[in-house]
């Protein structure tokens, strides 16, 4: 992993890097029993690996921070990511095996995912490099445990620059004291529906977001599934509904939204923009079978968002 990179970046994600085999079924088995796939794709991973995949479609010049195997995993990964014009210096390369995941997914959206961290868990704070982040206007982490998320916010906030978290299951077995502590300083936070739930003990509202709205951050955003988005600064509120879509996978759906809403947070600093196009991304994407399937331009974003006239409600 080398100290200095001397590339000028928008975006630097800090999370997982994973091969991903997804199996595509009628419906999930039970246990015991044999079933077979329909379709069967192997693709780069993680959720780290197709947030800077999407960002990288959609224009942004995109760094990485993570750890793969010194194994044939490792090398197509960083393959995929130089294909995607995706700056691989600070990938570091590890004895323990790249990090697995087996999704089985239905035609209805519905799935299973087991994942196998492997190489992931090799990144250190001490991995999260300052020289490296400089070059950068947002950093986003995504699947780490809190001594990255907190060593991120804080060397962020020391140079200036944007930090955007994806509050997953790492971070949702915190206390909520320590939760707080491990989200504060960042700019936006995302969640989903059931993480809300879990953390707060109420379903996510314009109500109990502004009542409950974290401090020490900037954005919460609050995913729906196929109901949309909501997002929140403490004080406004919007909601976006997605248009409908023949949903084909929703592997990666929050992955490439969140990508959208910090590409455009960075080119406009609107949160209801910011939603609407994030919201319009993941309509995009699980139209596709695969996390980084189907990811837009940022033109034909655009394009999706004023052919199906979304927009956001207070």
């Amino acid at each position: 992993m080398d100290k200095m990179a001397p590339v000028e970046l928008d975006v630097i994600a800090v999370g997982n890097l994973n091969m991903d085999l997804i199996g595509m079924m009628d419906r999930l088995p039970m246990a015991d029993e044999k079933a077979l796939m329909d379709k069967m794709v192997l693709s780069l991973g993680g959720g780290g690996a197709n947030f800077a995949v999407a960002c990288s479609r959609l224009g942004l010049k995109v760094g990485f921070i993570g750890c793969v195997g010194k194994d044939s995993f490792g090398d197509l990964v960083i393959e995929k990511f130089l294909a995607e014009k995706i700056d691989t210096s600070q990938i570091k390369r590890v004895a323990a095996p790249t990090g697995l995941a087996i999704v089985l997914s239905t035609h209805k959206g519905e799935h299973i995912l087991v994942s196998y961290r492997g190489a992931n868990l090799s990144l250190k704070p001490r991995d999260i490099n300052g020289e490296y982040m400089k070059n950068a206007k947002l950093v986003h982490v995504s699947s780490k445990p809190p001594k990255i998320s907190k060593a991120v916010v804080l060397k962020a906030k020391k140079l200036g620059i944007d930090a955007s978290i994806d509050i997953g299951a790492e971070l949702l077995k915190l206390k909520n004291k320590e939760l707080s502590s491990a989200i504060e300083g960042y700019t936006n936070c995302f969640l989903n529906a059931r993480g809300f739930e879990r953390i707060f003990k109420e379903k996510p509202s314009k109500k109990t977001i502004i009542r409950r709205f974290p401090g020490g951050i900037k954005n919460l955003v609050v995913t729906l599934g196929p109901k949309g988005a909501v997002a929140s600064d403490g004080e406004d509120f919007f909601f976006c509904r997605p248009p409908k879509v023949n949903a084909r996978d929703t592997t990666g759906a929050g992955d490439a939204f969140a990508a959208a809403f910090n590409a455009v947070w960075l080119r406009d600093r609107d949160i209801e923009k910011s939603l609407v196009y994030a919201v319009a991304e993941a309509a995009i994407k699980v139209q596709h079978v695969g996390a980084q399937e189907g990811l837009p331009k940022m033109d034909e974003l655009e394009k999706f968002v004023k052919r199906n006239k979304i927009r956001c409600s207070s």
